[in-house]
């Protein structure tokens, strides 16, 4: 069993698939603010993670604090957060053979981030 993890991502975190640009040939791409937001996100988790990508039944604590009362919807910072998670290398993929069971809460606070608690469970 691995020790509880705790990570934190600064800012504000933007919906994926709700900021998304249209091209000209049709194809849609993230937003360069969630792209900017996604780069930046990536780093700050690989300067806290330093093992190799967990591949086990995972149990996810998602602690939102957002800095105004604008309207959100909880499902889409779950899912920037899980697919910032692969990309950075923490979790090898966001399926849910590896992400058994996740919680999502949601602050209001003068900074906003995501403070992210990952434990490994057992059936």
């Amino acid at each position: 069993m691995i020790e509880p993890i705790e990570l934190v991502i600064t800012g504000e975190t933007p919906a994926k698939k709700n900021s998304r640009i249209t091209l000209r040939n049709g194809k849609t791409i993230p937003s360069r603010r969630y792209q900017e937001w996604h780069g930046r996100a990536v780093d700050e988790l690989k300067s806290q993670f330093n093992r190799g990508a967990l591949d086990c039944d995972l149990k996810i604590n998602l602690c939102f604090f957002h800095a105004d009362n604008r309207r959100r919807d909880s499902d889409n910072g779950v899912s920037s957060i899980f697919d910032t998670l692969q990309d950075a290398g923490i979790i090898t993929d966001d399926r849910w053979q590896i992400i058994r069971t996740f919680s999502v809460h949601n602050y209001k606070a003068s900074e906003a981030r995501c403070e992210i608690t990952i434990q490994e469970i057992s059936e």
